[in-house]
């Protein structure tokens, strides 16, 4: 199965939504009685402090919408960062973390992260590539405060095996002020080793409608809908019998060529409160400082799912000790 390109850029909107989040974020004030019960399990203290995790998946939920471009800049008296071109500095660091961060970084699990429970590694699977390389989908929101922490070392490991462009900053919109992010909405990836199909379904840019598809985004501006593709690999991986129905539905959500998907946060993204992105991109250099370890700990996970896809390709990358380390704690 593979992604055909703009062509796909269109998803029926004939299909309800499926809308379910986390107790005491803020979208649950959109949360009905039927899928109240279906919120996931988590019980955290407030991101300024320490933050409580009981299971190792962070859910929020994935809604299914009817996108249209949202503006790019919050609106005059938002608080709301909006989307903003990515500065050099941010991308440079995203691009060239030495080999040396990561070796130091390590492999070991902390109660940040990475969450390995929130992946499964997929038998028998009919194989996802585009353009003869093996596709990575991901499936998120801007206002999705999980999402925040999974862009970082997503983004980052993705960089060790290609390039992005037109990059994107935004912050989480389940809190205020939001958690310093990136947004892959609008960017390209060019690769020889994978392809990568990104889809950020809403904005952090609370909206004063309230029409279906706002509804649906937890009062958020909509802005990307899915790909017949996306929705296709959403549909059958993100739900039951790969995925408990507590957390059926629920982003981030990433499939890596189906041969792994993960359902959940990566790490905790309170690790990432109270910092600029240039003051995150700044720590990524320097591993054995917060929050630059555990973005790039989760950022060797990352790379070790995509080396089994690329057979261990590039050698430079997939054969360094902390990343076969990784492999086998994720059972791959």
């Amino acid at each position: 199965m593979a992604s055909t390109g703009e062509g796909e850029r269109e998803l029926s909107q004939t299909r309800p939504a499926v809308r379910r989040v986390r107790a005491g974020a803020a979208g649950s004030r959109r949360a009905t009685a039927k899928n109240a019960s279906k919120r996931s399990t988590v019980r955290a203290a407030g991101l300024s402090g320490t933050v409580l995790v009981v299971f190792a998946v962070l859910v929020i939920v994935l809604v299914s919408v009817t996108g249209k471009k949202a503006p790019t800049a919050a609106p005059n008296g938002s608080s709301r960062l909006g989307m903003q071109p990515a500065p050099a500095s941010v991308t440079t660091a995203i691009r060239h973390v030495p080999p040396s961060a990561f070796a130091e970084a390590g492999s070991t699990i902390t109660s940040f992260g990475p969450y390995t429970g929130s992946i499964t590694v997929l038998k028998g699977q009919p194989s996802l590539t585009l353009d003869g390389k093996p596709l990575i989908a991901y499936v998120g929101s801007n206002w999705c405060l999980y999402c925040a922490a999974t862009r970082w070392p997503l983004a980052i490991a993705l960089s060790r095996f290609g390039s992005f462009k037109r990059l994107h900053i935004t912050a989480s919109g389940e809190i205020d002020p939001g958690i310093a992010t990136l947004s892959f909405y609008g960017s390209t990836y060019t690769s020889p080793y994978i392809a990568f199909l990104p889809t950020e379904q809403c904005t952090d840019i609370q909206s004063s409608s309230t029409s279906p598809a706002v509804e649906d985004c937890n009062g958020y501006e909509p802005l990307q809908p899915l790909s017949p593709t996306a929705h296709k690999i959403f549909l059958k991986y993100d739900f039951p019998p790969y995925v408990s129905s507590t957390y059926e539905g629920g982003i981030p959500f990433i499939d890596f060529a189906n041969e792994i998907i993960e359902n959940g946060a990566f790490m905790d993204p309170s690790i990432l409160a109270g910092f600029t992105h240039a003051q995150i991109a700044r720590s990524l250099g320097s591993p054995a400082v917060s929050p630059a370890h555990t973005i790039l700990v989760a950022a060797n996970y990352y790379t070790a799912a995509i080396c089994k896809l690329t057979s261990n390709e590039p050698s430079s990358v997939c054969q360094m000790p902390v990343l076969k380390q990784a492999t086998r704690q994720l059972q791959l």
